[in-house]
């Protein structure tokens, strides 16, 4: 009887397992598609984050660098056999791939004749179809980006349409100017414009002058053009629409007047409010050299010129735009831009993209599939890049979409995953569920219970306030629970250190790390505010520090800034840094400015109050008021959170100038203070600051002596 329960029982176990076994082998499976496509659109989404990160900065060679970096990563990751293999592809608004990896270098008797012979020659050649085949030097300037022992960055190949060369040569040339100009600007270049307009007029001698005026009719860049006036290109800034003017010369030629039209991405840098024309863009041409036919040398030097100051404004694969811009004024049918190596680079005839990516080009929707590919079934993830308004500003307002980011992972691995675990599970389920029902209960309160208890205990004593707790029997190396104790303790020796920390910077760099939250950041750009500036040193510093011990200067130093900084405090203002002997603090807020003098008048006393025997130091006090910009200053790994600005430098003028004992303040600050019972101001002589062309009215402030009260007897 026994043995035919123990049968039953086990057929029964058998049977259990068996059924659980394959349940669990298929939801396995479900599970495991759904990691893969969650994997594959987190990658994409991994890309597309580090790819806007990167465009912000506007610098292509930095981009293709950091995708090079995610690519090597993802491919050791994979060797290591912690993901699947994974396949990245990026493409454009065109759907046309880009940041992809380097096809690999032709022999020269496998590119066309015409090409290879100027890629040897580094000689401008014509093709017997017409096309024209222009070397681009490598010069001094490009070898950031390109490497110096070659003699040629590329080759330019242009398939000209001479009869619209010829009969729209008035169109096509202010055009691809405007286009250049567009692209410079983009890149916030401003200072090559006017070497570009010089290289243009130098290398295409019929263009006579280019210049451009803002929204005030003002020229801005470029040189003046004889015959022309900032009162000409006035009617053009009230349109509405940007319009090209084209107006006669007296020589035969043409004046173009460009309208430059209000932007989203040129908001970056021109207020909205300018209206529908920020500027106008002026090309002064001379008669055709060639009249009745195409001028290809002037087209070609106008293209040659514009891509390498477009190149130099690091945009990099922007330049694509601009070459079609180019072909899109019928001028030229073709352009295609060749590596020095004679890989081709650029085409302006685009191939058709492929379905997936057309797809989500379209729809601005994430697509998710599985497809059949060479080396099995894999999962692909197909992630739309936004064109967000911060993009505009390099990639224009054209389209909605910068393009997509695909992502494909191999299913090899998550099959041979699903059967390993499949197989492990039908081994050892039942010893497995055995050895559970035994000891489930002593192992669980013993290695989670009693530990995890003690963990929330901690976090309470935490969240209490208490930072004296740790968990004991934390383990980097141990078990889960182990790990966790430590990251908590972990956790509790940074929130010490944080407590300390935030005793080193001021209270405005501490809000704005809190303010980054998450995104672990600080906005390096800074923000104008007002603010009213104090600074105070401390005279005779350098003669005590020469006569006495340096231990005994530090604790000097601590005992009159701790003085001065209680002082700070008392009257709302924030320390914003100490630089030896000189203290430097800022108000904000009401009665900013009075606060900031009463604070001065106590933090002499305080002065003289901390002093100790044979110490005969004293403060000098400076103060200003105004706009400053206050934000995070130096580099992205090591900031300083502090205010900059012409207010700043004179208040430390101001403190440089006093005397001890000695408040020095602006006029701005007299005026804003006004009448105060506590405070005297007295005007001082004009002082001099350099970098201003006037004395600046500088007034002494000080505190007002009380009498002392008179007994009724007297």
């Amino acid at each position: 009887m026994a043995v035919k329960v123990f049968v039953a029982v086990g057929l029964v176990v058998a049977m259990l397992l068996s059924i659980q076994a394959w349940t669990d082998g298929q939801r396995e499976v479900r599970n495991l598609r759904k990691q893969s496509e969650a994997s594959a659109r987190d990658i994409a989404r991994l890309y597309i984050g580090a790819l806007e990160h990167s465009m912000l900065g506007g610098n292509g060679i930095e981009i293709k660098t950091l995708i090079e970096k995610l690519d090597r990563r993802l491919q050791q990751a994979h060797q290591d056999k912690s993901v699947p293999e994974v396949q990245v592809q990026i493409f454009d608004q065109r759907g046309i791939e880009v940041l992809g990896p380097m096809p690999r270098v032709p022999a020269l008797e496998e590119l066309p004749p015409d090409l290879a012979a100027v890629l040897v020659q580094h000689r401008r050649r014509e093709g017997a179809d017409g096309r024209v085949y222009r070397p681009v030097d490598n010069e001094e300037h490009c070898y950031d980006c390109h490497e110096d022992k070659e003699a040629l960055r590329g080759v330019i190949v242009l398939d000209f349409d001479r009869a619209r060369c010829a009969e729209a040569r008035g169109e096509v040339l202010p055009h691809m100017i405007t286009e250049g100009f567009t692209h410079v600007m983009t890149a916030e270049s401003w200072e090559l414009l006017d070497e570009y307009f010089g290289t243009l007029e130098a290398v295409a001698p019929h263009i006579d002058g280019v210049a451009v005026f803002n929204a005030k009719a003002e020229l801005k860049f470029g040189k003046a053009i004889d015959g022309l006036e900032g009162a000409d290109v006035k009617p053009l800034l009230g349109r509405d629409e940007a319009k090209t003017t084209y107006l006669p010369r007296l020589d035969g030629g043409s004046l173009a007047l460009v309208p430059l039209p209000m932007q989203d991405r040129c908001t970056a840098c021109h207020d909205e409010k300018l209206g529908a024309i920020r500027g106008v863009l002026a090309v002064a041409l001379a008669p055709s050299p060639t009249p009745g036919a195409c001028a290809s040398d002037e087209l070609e030097s106008l293209i040659d010129a514009s891509l390498r100051f477009i190149m130099r404004s690091r945009l990099g694969r922007r330049i694509a735009d601009f070459l079609d811009a180019v072909v899109a004024t019928g001028a030229v049918r073709e352009l295609v831009l060749y590596d020095y190596a004679g890989r081709r680079y650029w085409t302006t005839t685009h191939p058709r993209p492929p379905a997936h990516v057309a797809e989500v080009l379209t729809s601005g929707n994430t697509l998710i599939d599985v497809i059949q590919a060479e080396d099995g079934e894999r999962v692909r993830a197909v992630e739309p890049l936004i064109n967000e308004r911060a993009c505009t500003q390099c990639h224009g307002t054209g389209s909605p979409m910068r393009g997509v980011v695909s992502v494909s992972l191999s299913t090899a691995f998550a099959a041979q995953m699903r059967q390993e675990t499949l197989e492990r599970r039908m081994v050892f389920s039942a010893l497995t569920l055995l050895g559970i029902l035994v000891m489930l209960a002593v192992l669980f309160h013993f290695l989670v219970a009693r530990p995890v208890k003690r963990i929330g205990e901690v976090a309470e004593e935490v969240g209490h306030g208490n930072l004296g707790v740790q968990v004991e029997h934390a383990d980097e190396n141990g078990d889960e629970v182990a790990r966790l104790g430590q990251r908590v303790n972990e956790m509790v020796h940074q929130l010490q250190a944080k407590m300390h920390l935030e005793k080193f910077v001021s209270r405005g760099a501490v809000a704005a790390a809190d303010a980054a939250g998450s995104r672990q950041i600080v906005r390096s750009g800074g923000e104008r505010r007002a603010a009213t500036v104090l600074f105070s040193d401390i005279r005779g510093f350098t003669a005590y520090a020469e006569r006495v011990a340096p231990e005994v200067v530090v604790e000097m130093l601590n005992r009159l800034l701790q003085a001065q900084a209680d002082v700070v405090g008392n009257f709302g203002g924030d320390i914003d840094k100490f630089v030896g002997d000189e203290l430097m603090a800022l108000f904000h807020g009401a009665n900013a400015e009075a606060r900031a003098v009463l604070c001065a008048t106590r933090m002499i006393d305080a002065v003289e109050r901390a002093r100790r025997a044979g110490e005969t130091l004293s403060v000098g006090v400076g103060i200003s008021m105004g706009e400053v910009v206050h934000g995070a200053i130096g580099h992205e790994d090591r900031m300083d959170f502090t205010v900059i600005g012409d207010v700043v430098n004179i208040g430390a003028r101001l403190c440089s100038a006093a005397a001890g004992t000695e408040i020095l303040v602006t006029e701005a600050v007299y005026q804003a203070v006004g009448q105060l019972e506590e405070i005297v101001f007295e005007a001082a002589e004009p002082m001099s600051v350099k970098g201003k062309r006037e004395p600046l009215q500088v007034y002494r402030a000080r505190r007002r002596a009380i009498a002392p009260s008179r007994s009724p007897e007297q």
